[in-house]
């Protein structure tokens, strides 16, 4: 027998039988926003306009997904739109928790006596992954991770598991998808430029907001865009260190916890090598021989050398990968900080190694072209400049260094292969020196705000971000020469001055440099220029017998800092500041450039030249050692 239907009910069943499937098996499922304010947009990508915000604990209804971005509907409003899935968590059935108490402590441990590592707000949802004597381990807005007390929370029915950073039992990283990835001082494309990092080059993560990810590249925080990147998690490292470090004190306390007043469970002594296998602040998560973990910390430890012996192995990762031509590749490998070139896919008759004039770029030219056209840069590595390009029938190579680079090659034709170690010319005078660089203003203020320092009259430039940039750049000047650098912070800091002077004390400092951007409020007199400053009255007998060494240092630097910066010589001076007065080894205060002056504040605003002064300052530095 043969049915006949009418022709809209068979469209009708046609389009059912071919849209069923689209349907999203998990919409309508519950989630929690678990960034603190959460941008809603119209479309899934960071270029779509904003249509609402969400808070932190604020449950959303799950609706489509495209992507790494889930559309949601707001239960306040019913508002619908798109937001990152890093932000927010979904049902998975387990316990979940509403916080009771107007605004309650996340500690580092289930008890009231372990430090507070963040708060939060009556009202926010968190996902309980532990319990532990009537305490919960949460994941709070943000990505902080700790112990709240139970009798500040109340149970709730919907159960949620967390997408941000970090896991309970492992880290959390992010592998670089593009060519080029801009790290950015906050979560957005409008915070200033931090540093550069390039194809598949892996960071740890540390937290994550608005579909941004912070991370550490080396010494160095900031932000990347989620977009750019694949999001890994890898097993705690138990087995593999982060790094090893060298002991430099003769007899150093190994505590239980990140604190001068945790309970030692270990000593070390002077040139133990001691696996790393996390950080907090200054301080160093270490583990022995005998499998004792425990915090170290990091100013009475250097880094350890990719040729000295060690108890663990050298750490190498790719931090560039560029395919030059079809089975032929160019690869840039970081061996615990030290840079090594390697060449998939020539022999030894196949490519030519040139040295330009300045000493510090090294260019690469290699047999047959090219289509690749690339340009980027490994700060951390010292790679301040890499350009690869075709020219006739060959590729080139371009690797600009922050430093004169030293090239030990070694080479396998048959399997055509070629790798070109990269050192250091050590400077003698430097090498064992402990010099403390401190990146002026970033204290932490009553209410968390930082201390920006001055604020630039043109482009609202903070000297805090300039200082920090410029002493980083020192810092790595001076690791190069074999210097030990110790900072008095990586970003921002609770030191007072006087504390601050107190570390180079205290750390038996050869010398200690503090970096600052100069301001004035003169309207009438234009002022600009560099100018370095020492402290040493005579009537300060301690003071006055450094007064020989601490001028011979400030000279030697505003000397070189002149020469590198090209500004106007303002001087070399003496001023009662405070991290000059309470330090008892050599120091000096460098201000750079006035970011009253409109021309300087945007000379303060490139990477060139802060490059340039981080240069003048570390010239100086040598000669005084010399």
């Amino acid at each position: 027998m043969i049915f006949t239907y009418p022709k809209k009910a068979l469209l009708f069943a046609l389009l059912f039988v071919f849209l069923w499937p689209l349907t999203p098996a998990w919409a309508g499922e519950k989630g929690i926003v678990t960034g603190s304010v959460v941008n809603v947009r119209k479309g899934p990508g960071l270029n779509f306009a904003v249509v609402a915000k969400a808070q932190a604990g604020q449950e959303v209804e799950t609706l489509e997904k495209s992507g790494d971005w889930l559309k949601v509907r707001l239960n306040s409003g019913g508002t619908e739109g798109w937001v990152h899935k890093s932000l927010v968590q979904i049902n998975t059935g387990q316990k979940t928790v509403k916080v009771t108490g107007s605004t309650v402590n996340i500690r580092k441990g289930p008890g009231a006596g372990y430090a507070k590592v963040g708060q939060v707000r009556s009202g926010t949802l968190l996902v309980v992954s532990d319990e532990k004597n009537g305490w919960y381990l949460v994941q709070a807005p943000g990505g902080v991770k700790g112990w709240i007390a139970g009798w500040y929370t109340v149970v709730e029915p919907v159960a949620v598991q967390s997408g941000t950073i970090p896991e309970q039992n492992g880290r959390q990283y992010i592998t670089v998808t593009t060519e080029v990835l801009n790290v950015r001082s906050g979560p957005d494309t409008e915070y200033p430029l931090v540093t550069k990092i390039g194809m598949n080059e892996k960071h740890p993560v540390t937290a994550a907001q608005g579909g941004w990810y912070k991370i550490a590249v080396g010494d160095v925080e900031g932000w990347v865009c989620g977009e750019y990147v694949r999001l890994s998690s890898e097993a705690s490292p138990e087995n593999t260190p982060l790094d090893t470090v060298i002991v430099t004190g003769s007899t150093v306390n190994i505590r239980q916890q990140a604190s001068i007043e945790a309970a030692v469970v270990a000593q070390v002594k002077k040139g133990d090598r001691l696996a790393v296998t996390g950080r907090d602040g200054e301080w160093l998560e270490i583990r022995l021989s005998n499998g004792t973990k425990g915090w170290i910390v990091n100013w009475l430890t250097s880094p350890d050398s990719p040729g000295a012996a060690s108890r663990g192995t050298i750490l190498e990762s790719e931090a560039l990968i560029a395919p030059i031509s079809e089975g032929r590749n160019f690869k840039i490998i970081d061996s615990s900080g030290r840079p090594i070139l390697l060449l998939e896919g020539w022999t030894s008759s196949q490519y030519q190694i040139k040295t330009a004039k300045d000493k510090n770029t090294i260019t690469l030219e290699l047999e047959g072209a090219t289509e690749r056209n690339y340009e980027g840069k490994i700060t951390r590595l010292g790679i301040s400049g890499i350009k690869i390009y075709s020219q006739a029938d060959k590729a080139i190579i371009e690797l600009t260094f922050s430093y004169a680079p030293t090239q030990t090659v070694s080479f396998d034709d048959t399997a055509k292969v070629t790798r070109i170690q990269i050192g250091v010319v050590q400077t003698a005078g430097l090498s064992g020196k402990i010099i403390v660089v401190d990146p002026g203003h970033s204290s932490v203020q009553p209410g968390g705000w930082l201390d920006p320092g001055a604020i630039g009259i043109k482009t609202g430039l903070k000297e805090k971000d300039v200082n920090l940039d410029i002493a980083f750049k020192l810092k790595r000047l001076l690791e190069q020469a074999g210097a030990r650098v110790i900072m008095t912070h990586t970003g921002q800091t609770e030191l007072s001055l006087a504390e601050r002077a107190w570390l180079a004390n205290n750390s038996r400092a050869d010398i200690f440099v503090s970096i600052h951007a100069n301001f004035s409020d003169n309207k009438k007199i234009k002022i600009s220029g560099h100018s370095t400053y020492y402290y040493a009255p005579l009537n300060n007998s301690e003071l006055s017998d450094q007064r020989y060494s601490r001028q011979k240092l400030a000279t030697l630097v505003q000397r070189e800092l002149v020469k590198a910066g090209g500004r106007n010589d303002l001087g070399v001076l003496q001023e009662n500041f405070a991290v000059l007065r309470e330090t008892r080894v050599p120091s000096i205060l460098v201000e750079t450039a006035f970011l009253s002056d409109s021309e300087e504040e945007t000379l303060l605003g490139t990477d060139s030249f802060r490059q340039k002064l981080a240069t003048g300052i570390f010239n100086g530095i040598k000669a005084y050692f010399e």
